[in-house]
């Protein structure tokens, strides 16, 4: 059997990175699916103020500790700016990289490729290969009457929950193959033209179970007070200052089809972009659908 081809022979085919602070659960499950896509040893932790259980869930991966302020000031600007001047210098070893949050992780469908390396091998020009690709974005979305089913330590969460809502700010430019500047929260970077994948979906897991995300959201919220300091809270962490509230009301619908396509909403997303900073920055239109959709079940077993 032959390797998938390459941009670049010298460098490895792909990686992932991310920073997290504590966050356990969403870490295991992020080192897991990219430790069988690429390998541990190509993955890159930034442990955001060191952390004894990030070292032992990442065993053989890559685990640097990063400094952080308690008082948590201008975070998510320090953190992006870390992400993309890290994801620079790795670029030099690698020919693709993945950049993101640890509650977000791309698949492709699996009716296409049956893993990341072999499709990212399809792009083995480097001439005409995108400088990075936007993801799918869909949010899962958890109504415990429709999948009462529990997640398992031991089963794929897509096995389990399977609805979601599209949402064109989470179609990141995420999958990198040359350096870049990213904007806060990575949902937009310095690269021109911005490229909507057809086959790969990024899986944002902010609302995926309905007991941990509740858990989870209730934390963020107490962090939001801590870095609003003497300022109102309602300035600062707008991005899930009301991602509680938010996952109550969205909690509630059901799918109206199963359709990983939605090809009228990807149309929209790009008949509706917008071009920012004199051009340099490109945002997807289309917002967020109003109804919830089911991926297909042969999606089960990817992630």
């Amino acid at each position: 059997m032959t390797s998938p081809a390459t941009l670049d022979p010298t460098k490895m085919p792909a990686g992932a990175m991310t920073m997290v602070y504590k966050d356990y659960y969403f870490l295991q499950r992020w080192v897991d699916y990219y430790g069988r896509q690429f390998g541990r040893e190509h993955l890159y932790i930034l442990s955001h103020g060191g952390d004894p259980e990030h070292d032992r869930i990442c065993e053989g991966a890559n685990v640097i500790r990063v400094p952080r302020d308690p008082t948590m000031w201008r975070m998510e600007r320090r953190r992006w700016g870390i992400n993309s001047q890290f994801s620079a210098g790795m670029l030099r070893y690698y020919n693709w990289l993945i950049v993101g949050d640890v509650d977000e992780v791309v698949i492709v469908d699996p009716a296409v490729a049956p893993d990341l390396v072999t499709y990212l091998a399809r792009y083995d020009n480097a001439r005409t290969a995108p400088r990075s690709l936007c993801p799918f974005g869909i949010e899962l979305i958890h109504n415990p009457e429709v999948e009462p089913e529990p997640l398992s330590d031991d089963a794929p969460i897509l096995s389990r929950r399977r609805v979601f809502r599209a949402n064109a700010n989470y179609a990141k430019p995420c999958v990198l193959s040359r350096e870049t500047g990213f904007t806060v929260g990575g949902h937009a970077n310095s690269h021109q033209p911005r490229v909507l994948d057809p086959h790969l979906y990024l899986i944002h897991l902010r609302f995926f179970d309905h007991v941990t995300v509740t858990e989870r959201l209730e934390g963020r919220k107490e962090m939001r007070k801590t870095m609003a300091g003497d300022r109102d809270p309602q300035d600062t962490g707008k991005a899930w200052g009301n991602d509680l509230e938010t996952f109550l009301k969205l909690s509630q619908g059901k799918p109206v089809r199963e359709d990983a396509d939605l090809p009228e909403f990807r149309k929209r997303m790009i008949e509706e972009h917008q071009h920012l900073h004199d051009g340099k920055i490109t945002f997807f239109g289309g917002g967020r659908t109003k109804e919830l959709y089911r991926l297909p079940e042969r999606f089960a077993d990817v992630f």
